[in-house]
């Protein structure tokens, strides 16, 4: 069972909050956990606190919190007030989760077609054609003949339609991971292949400007210091041009000591909001701005593409039905026709 990490976090926060530590947070956890192994979770990260670890590390030890979840955490304890970075990581979680949850109310439809034609698909391919082949060889070798030929191209149906479920189911599962997955490895790769393909690098790009400056406006708003923001959004996003731009930022204001409007995080609107801001309060109020206009950007995006993938999986489906009744009903009609034919003498048995 995976850890609830928002339900974990408004739980030490509370603990926090009512005068006690993180390792009492920890061991109401445990004490509350629902399974086993998530008790042993919560147990194991209380052990590496009680032995000097800092929170972000014994979640990092035992795989719990995504990559800016970890990252969020190591600045609020190296900057400003523990509690109040803790405030501002849970709402930032709450802003994640909800554009999650919008997203997932449009992609059950489509798993939903495309389990349906892969089932179909396999069923024609292992069940239904052997069938309709070993039946046809009771009847003649004209038959058996026209039926072989009949369940060819039922076959070759059936594999053309696989090719297409894997190409767009593939590239379904390449975004959903990209943006969802907590396997930092998995989500990094998937990443990569989104930014090369059309439609999901546009949502890739605004999914990250929404992650990256969600996470900097909730640093900068809670006392940490813009440089150490810049160093942990450099650390945290895996896509090289958000990396190199700020980089690029963070080397701007630390020799120059001044914020480059980079043109690869901004655009003429956002240079414009930004310009003459004056505290790093101010700045993160500025940036928290740009990742809500980023996530209506990616939900407006990828709901226009959950759609299209809804329409193509609809016409998938459509297609194994027909693959269904070619196999399975044509078939019948070719053997009563054949039938028929030899009984008026066109063909013999």
């Amino acid at each position: 069972m995976r850890i609830n990490v928002y339900t974990m976090l408004k739980t030490l926060l509370f603990t926090l909050q009512n005068g006690k530590n993180i390792s009492s947070g920890m061991q109401l956890l445990a004490k509350s956990a629902k399974t086993k192994k998530e008790q042993n979770t919560y147990l194991k990260i209380y052990n590496d606190i009680k032995e000097g670890a800092p929170f972000s590390v014994a979640l990092n030890n035992q795989n719990v919190g995504s990559l800016d979840v970890i990252q969020f955490l190591k600045m609020g304890e190296k900057g400003a007030s523990f509690t109040t970075a803790l405030q501002k990581l849970i709402k930032y979680l709450e802003v994640k989760d909800a554009f999650q949850r919008e997203s997932n109310d449009k992609i059950s439809l489509p798993i939903i077609y495309f389990s349906i034609a892969t089932i179909i698909v396999f069923g024609v391919t292992f069940f239904a054609v052997p069938y309709q082949i070993d039946r046809a060889q009771e009847y003649s070798k004209e038959i058996v003949a026209l039926i072989a030929a009949h369940l060819e191209m039922a076959q070759l149906m059936s594999n053309t339609l696989f090719v297409s479920l894997m190409l767009i189911g593939s590239y379904f599962m390449i975004l959903l991971i990209s943006l969802f997955n907590n396997s930092y490895f998995l989500q990094a790769t998937a990443k990569q292949l989104a930014l090369f393909l059309p439609f999901t690098s546009a949502i890739v790009l605004k999914f990250e400007k929404f992650m990256l400056f969600g996470m900097l406006g909730e640093m900068l708003q809670s006392g940490i210091s813009f440089k150490k923001a810049l160093e942990s959004a450099i650390e945290t996003t895996t896509v090289r041009r958000f990396k190199s731009a700020l980089q690029e930022s963070l080397d701007s204001v630390k020799y120059e000591g001044k914020l480059i409007l980079h043109s690869k995080l901004y655009d003429d609107i956002e240079k414009g909001l930004l310009t003459g801001v004056g505290s790093s309060a101010q700045v993160g109020a500025v940036m928290l701005e740009i990742s809500d206009r980023a996530r209506t950007d990616a939900l407006e995006l990828s709901t226009k593409f959950f759609r299209m993938i809804t329409l193509f999986s609809i016409l998938l489906m459509a297609f194994a039905v027909f693959i269904e009744f070619f196999t399975v009903v044509l078939t019948q009609v070719l053997i009563q026709k054949g039938l028929i034919d030899a009984t008026r003498g066109v063909g013999s048995f």
